[in-house]
């Protein structure tokens, strides 16, 4: 398995696959079988392998990959290179959940376990596209309201002959 330009060290390497389907039950207390869909969430690949105490320094360069941040504090990101990962269209993936390194005292090993998530997955693209194409044009309901010549408008002042006019008007009008 190689992480960027990082091959992850150790024996007895195994990938599981995880796709996990979100749903909700909507059959209530009933025998219904609806089901509300919430998404398809990104996959996770969970990492088990061997690594033998004498080669302690690898352990330590496996767990530097695994904090490694970038400039802007995040997690980060890494290309994948594995048959699981290929098999099932992962490409990046971010160290998530629990690093687990247990000791095999008698076997002079560690037993490690991590687990990668899918960064930006084909779901989430796809979803990212259907809600950019559901935005609708909005529109103003009610009536237009015309401006009214003969009123002043509100902060403007009338000089003393053109209120004189104004009053002369209101008394022919």
């Amino acid at each position: 398995m190689r992480l960027n330009d990082f091959t992850v060290p150790g024996t007895e390497l195994t990938v599981t696959g995880n796709l996990r389907i979100e749903t909700e039950d909507l059959g209530g207390q009933t025998s219904g079988t609806d089901r509300a869909n919430k998404g398809i969430k990104p996959k996770t690949l969970t990492v088990s392998l061997l690594i033998l105490k004498k080669h302690a320094s690898d352990l330590t360069d496996l767990v530097k990959v695994a904090e490694a941040e970038d400039g802007a504090g995040k997690l980060r990101v890494y290309d994948i290179v594995e048959d699981t990962a290929r098999a099932m269209n992962v490409r990046q993936v971010q160290f998530t959940g629990a690093f687990v390194c247990k000791d095999l005292s008698p076997s002079q090993a560690w037993r490690v376990s991590f687990t990668l998530a899918e960064y930006l997955s084909v779901a989430e693209k796809t979803e990212q596209r259907r809600d950019l194409s559901q935005v609708e044009a909005q529109q103003a309901t009610g009536e237009t309201i015309a401006a009214q010549e003969d009123a002043p408008a509100a902060g403007e002042t009338l000089t003393g002959f053109e209120t004189f006019l104004s009053k002369v008007d209101k008394a022919l009008a």
